[in-house]
């Protein structure tokens, strides 16, 4: 915090002046925070998009898996069923 001096406390057109430029670097600062924020937004967005990406990749990732599994089970019947055929 910036400490007041003797001249501002004489003088209301340096204080008037002097809160002016204070307000002014508060004002600034703040939009800075506000711009870095949406930055942060932004990004959270970004990550929220991926992280639905990759839910829909595991689920589509599941669905082959399945199909890869029944596909492999149905080769191992049918290969059975043909040795048995074999065999009788």
């Amino acid at each position: 915090m910036t400490e007041v001096s003797q001249l501002e406390r004489e003088n209301l057109e340096v204080h008037v002046d002097k809160c002016e430029l204070r307000y002014q670097q508060m004002t600034d600062k703040l939009e800075s925070i506000d711009v870095q924020f949406e930055k942060i937004d932004h990004r959270f967005d970004r990550i929220d998009e991926r992280m639905d990406r990759i839910e829909t990749d595991l689920k589509r990732g599941h669905t082959q898996l399945i199909v890869a599994l029944v596909t492999a089970t149905a080769t191992i019947i049918a290969a059975f069923v043909g040795i048995i055929a074999v065999l009788v």
